[in-house]
């Protein structure tokens, strides 16, 4: 998996994640994160815009990295979600775990 990570100050953009985010991409997920996470950024930032489809073990994924950067004071935030996708993490009340943010701008202005 080719993620497409960019520093914006405080803030990790992740982008390119795959049209269908789900268990069968998972594994490669975490693996292609991980490098990223080991400064512990402050806010990581993914953007959903080309995620049309998103499963259970994808939202585990995005969980579990959140869980790791909360020791360090760390956040997750999601940008530039599709209505499909949307729909889900509205029936899934994430809201309350993620802050969600109209686009990469969004998020960037928040976060300072």
């Amino acid at each position: 998996m080719d993620l497409i990570v960019t520093r914006r100050g405080p803030l990790v953009l992740v982008a390119g994640l795959p049209k269908t985010f789900d268990y069968t991409v998972c594994p490669d997920f975490q693996r292609a994160l991980a490098p990223h996470l080991e400064d512990a950024p402050h806010t990581l930032v993914f953007d959903l815009s080309g995620v049309a489809f998103m499963d259970s073990s994808a939202i585990g994924s995005l969980i579990t990295v959140r869980n790791r950067l909360l020791p360090t004071g760390g956040a997750v935030a999601l940008c530039s979600i599709t209505e499909g996708v949307a729909k889900v993490l509205r029936i899934a009340d994430l809201g309350r775990l993620f802050a969600i943010h109209a686009d990469a701008e969004a998020a960037l202005a928040a976060s300072q």
